[in-house]
């Protein structure tokens, strides 16, 4: 029986903070055993707290530091998938660009989670604290700049949990 080498895919998971983004990546990187390169876990080794006030600049240090983990993930074959909002298009532009630069592909991933439902969360957090908390400020501001995926771009709408399990059938059945 012949087995066909997959066309390695970098997936660029897409979507407002508290949409669900990290808890799909996991599932999906467990569904598909392939690695997740988290930004805010860089942040975390950085010593930053991402969910605040993090400069601008040091976004942008770690989005690099992403991609660095991202390229050598594809270099070795491995589709993975990059965790992070990836609330600009120009930062989709980079992950796509990373993927072309090793003979990826790459998806977006974008989480498509009700406004509502999403500050449901966060009250949820603001009493738990199960994950790092968000400051209406800069939360006002992330829903503010976002930048959703135009049609031009290649993205797979997760709004359901139908979707979540069409796009992993597609994604174990098909090549690369």
């Amino acid at each position: 029986m012949e087995t066909r080498a997959r066309t390695p895919i970098a997936y660029a998971m897409c979507g407002l903070a508290f949409s669900g983004k990290s808890t799909i990546a996991r599932l999906i990187a467990r569904e598909l055993a392939i690695p997740i390169v988290s930004l805010d876990a860089i942040n975390d080794e950085r010593g930053f707290d991402g969910g605040n006030v993090v400069d601008d600049s040091e976004w942008e240090r770690t989005s690099h530091i992403a991609m660095e983990r991202l390229a050598a993930h594809l270099a070795a074959g491995r589709s993975a998938i990059v965790d992070d909002t990836f609330a600009f298009r120009f930062l989709r532009e980079r992950c796509a660009a990373v993927a072309a630069a090793h003979g990826a592909a790459s998806r977006i991933l974008h989480v498509e989670t009700p406004l509502d439902t999403i500050r449901a969360r966060r009250r949820a957090n603001d009493v738990s604290r199960a994950r790092m908390g968000l400051s209406d400020a800069v939360f006002d501001d992330h829903v503010a700049r976002f930048q959703g995926p135009e049609p031009d771009e290649p993205v797979i709408r997760l709004a359901s949990p139908e979707d979540l399990a069409r796009f992993l059938e597609e994604a174990n059945a098909g090549p690369g």
